[in-house]
């Protein structure tokens, strides 16, 4: 069985049938019902299981009647003429993340001479190719520049859609009562323009900043500072003697061949005493 959800839309359409066929009975006269007859044997149904026929004069009366209750205009008494629609004027869906208005739903719409009615689906996945059930909208405001706004339209039937959703919409012409084919056309939500600005921010290589310059008056105050920490030459002396002792007879850190500058000194005061004595004995 179809699913009856009895939802207010359905609850609006099934009062405007029920008005409308009631008129038929109450506020038409037997010659206007006769001519919606006639006028009805070239209108047909909706095709159904590959089966359609001509309508009768009330589903006709009907028909015409409850578009114009839809788009709020009057009922009339008498079959309109037949229309022929102009080609399309409705020739895409666009959907952008204007930085100011955020998200913006816009047809494309050439030069209108009827009234476009604006049919809409709730937002679903977009792997989704053909629209299911879609609800009546509103009819299409004047466009600008080109494209029509229906983003007002759109969001107080289904509220504002995801990104990554798909968004269909099916516009159809009319006028008199006549409805027109209907146009479908669909566009997928892309994501916010504030992501897109992060992401190019994160995916920007990080400079590094470049090491402060050391004035000269600083580099000259460091190296002053470690030299004053080197070992110096105290000479053979008995200061140094009882240092060296204290340090274990270890040399000085910064003066290689300390040591041997010792010994060497020591050999020589030998060899002057040993000159001294053999001097002295020979004198004898």
């Amino acid at each position: 069985m179809p699913r009856d959800a009895r939802s207010p839309a359905q609850a609006r359409a099934r009062a405007s049938f029920a008005a409308c066929s009631q008129a038929w009975g109450r506020s038409l006269t037997e010659d206007q019902r006769q001519r919606w007859v006639a006028a009805a044997q070239t209108v047909p149904s909706r095709p159904s299981v590959g089966q359609y026929g001509p309508l009768s004069g009330q589903q006709f009366y009907v028909r015409i009647n409850s578009v114009l209750d839809c788009i709020g205009q009057p009922p009339v008494s008498e079959p309109p003429a037949p229309v022929v629609f102009s080609p399309n004027l409705v020739t895409g869906l666009e959907i952008v993340q204007d930085p100011e208005a955020g998200l913006r739903l816009r047809l494309n719409v050439g030069v209108a001479t009827e009234d476009i009615m604006v049919f809409g689906q709730a937002p679903c996945s977009p792997g989704r190719m053909k629209h299911r059930r879609v609800y009546y909208l509103g009819l299409l405001s004047p466009s600008q520049n080109g494209q029509s706004d229906i983003t007002e339209l759109y969001t107080a039937r289904f509220g504002q859609p995801s990104p990554g959703q798909k968004v269909f919409i099916v516009t159809s012409q009319t006028r008199n009562g006549w409805k027109g084919p209907n146009w479908v056309h669909s566009a997928i939500v892309p994501p916010p323009t504030t992501a897109k600005s992060q992401q190019a921010t994160e995916k920007a290589p990080v400079k590094k900043a470049k090491p402060a310059s050391t004035s000269p008056s600083s580099t000259a105050r460091t190296t002053v500072s470690s030299s004053s920490s080197q070992a110096m030459y105290k000479g053979s002396t008995p200061e140094a003697r009882q240092e060296r002792m204290e340090n274990k007879h270890e040399s000085p850190l910064s003066i290689l061949g300390t040591p041997l500058v010792h010994g060497l000194l020591g050999a020589i005061g030998w060899v002057g005493r040993l000159g001294r004595l053999a001097a002295g004995a020979g004198a004898l």
